[in-house]
């Protein structure tokens, strides 16, 4: 199709030329035509500078070809055209599908003294061996996986990185804040103890040395994702005073956490509890939504003694922003509404489609910014698409604002198997539950 219309404009005659093989583990695909000379690199920078408002989602395409496959190369042959070149991986290749290697049953360190200090260079790669041990290859950064992408986030500025190290100079823990928008917050991360250091209360130690540090970068909030496959975790997010937001719902591969009585169990992609803490008072919060969510939304903010004001809906005179993106690590589509605008329904809704039936997404998330007037239209459209009510993400919207999180699903979860610390965190849950049962039609119509 991306042929067709591009190399081939306004009914121009032309070939496509299309060769496959099967190989042992691959399928191998090309496309060769003799249109339009092309530069994609080109075309995708052209697209995000002088259409972000495109009504038919411009640069989709390349981005849904790139993420369905394992490979992609564009060769120009001068006068002999183009050809695409395509490589898919199939099921079954024992160097693709060999199941994740499963945490060793380690021996107890001795009893010693610990120090916590910032992540200095020789550190990242025993940080990256230590993730392996703790969660083999399903930790949701993979950048965490590669030593000099830990570096990288730490030199640009947008890691705070700490460890702990024992008297030997072994690192036993990690954990770090994660600074990816404009607003003065960031995201716990990273958070992982050796197998044969736990116990010792390094996580609540990392913990305190970055809410100290938070302090001192006039931080004025901390958000936290604490797995919902059990409730250890989500304890020492308590403890540390985070509430309950929001569920984000089936957002990776299933972990493999060995000794909690979990291994027998058949796997389920991961749901993470989004919870948030403020260092300071917060300011007041201003949300348009739709009448039947304001009751759980007012709770929300009130575990956050947030003063909340509640707007009506209404439309705007100007054209509203998306950005749509797929994760193949993670199979998941995000389209994030930065303008909200209803007009452009029928696009995120196109998009949606694409991400699911193209891509082959598990699920889409919808983020919309809730404190424009319009958020609460597009949520009601939404919603009779099959996307749920999924949570409040504080202060994460671009224009300062917070996120009303709709996630969208295509493969199933069980609700009966989360596990919660903070009560309130299953109430939340069960809200979310309730709104998966009233849009099942909406979700099958899709």
């Amino acid at each position: 199709m991306n042929i067709r219309e591009h190399a081939y404009p306004d009914g121009t005659d032309g070939g496509v030329f299309v060769h496959g093989e099967i190989a042992a583990d691959e399928l191998r695909l090309s496309f060769g035509d003799e249109g339009l000379p092309f530069d994609p690199t080109q075309f995708e920078k052209t697209a995000l500078e002088t259409a972000p408002e495109s009504t038919e989602g411009l640069g989709l395409g390349l981005k849904l070809i790139h993420h369905a496959v394992d490979a992609v190369r564009w060769i120009n042959q001068g006068k002999h055209g183009k050809e695409l070149r395509l490589v898919k991986r199939l099921p079954g290749s024992g160097a693709i599908q060999a199941p994740p290697p499963q945490p060793m049953e380690m021996p107890r360190a001795p009893m010693q003294r610990y120090a916590i200090r910032p992540l200095q260079p020789d550190d990242a790669l025993p940080v990256s061996r230590m993730f392996w041990l703790v969660y083999g290859y399903t930790y949701r950064f993979e950048q965490f996986y590669r030593p000099e992408g830990l570096l990288e986030l730490v030199r640009d500025g947008k890691l705070v990185s700490y460890v702990a190290v024992a008297e030997n100079g072994e690192v036993t823990g990690h954990a770090g804040m994660l600074r990816s928008g404009q607003a003065a917050m960031a995201e716990m991360v990273a958070l992982a103890v050796s197998p044969s250091h736990r116990g010792r209360g390094l996580q609540a130690a990392l913990t305190d040395v970055l809410a100290a540090k938070a302090h001192e970068m006039n931080l004025f909030g901390l958000s936290f994702g604490a797995v919902t496959s059990h409730a250890i975790s989500q304890r020492e997010v308590a403890k540390f005073g985070a509430h309950p937001c929001g569920l984000d719902l089936a957002t990776i591969s299933p972990f493999g956490f060995k000794g909690l009585g979990l291994e027998d169990m058949p796997p389920q992609r991961e749901t993470f509890l989004h919870c948030f803490k403020y260092l300071v008072d917060p300011p007041p919060a201003s949300v348009h939504v739709p009448a039947r969510h304001r009751e759980i939304i007012e709770r929300i903010y009130a575990n956050l003694r947030r003063p909340l004001i509640p707007g009506e809906p209404g439309r705007r005179g100007m054209p509203g922003r998306y950005a749509v993106s797929f994760n193949k690590m993670d199979n998941k589509g995000m389209i994030s509404v930065q303008d909200a605008d209803s007009r452009q329904w029928r696009e995120i809704l196109r998009a949606t489609i694409d991400l699911i039936e193209i891509a082959g997404a598990d699920l889409v998330c919808l983020d919309l910014p809730l404190m424009q007037p319009e958020t609460s239209l597009l949520c009601e459209q939404a919603e009779k698409a099959g996307y749920l009510f999924a949570g409040i993400w504080p202060h994460e919207a671009e224009d300062g604002g917070d996120l009303l999180r709709l996630t969208r699903l295509s493969t199933t979860i069980d609700f009966d198997r989360f596990q919660f610390f903070d009560p309130f965190a299953r109430e939340i849950a069960n809200y979310v539950g309730a709104a998966m049962e009233r849009t099942g039609d909406a979700s099958s119509a899709l």
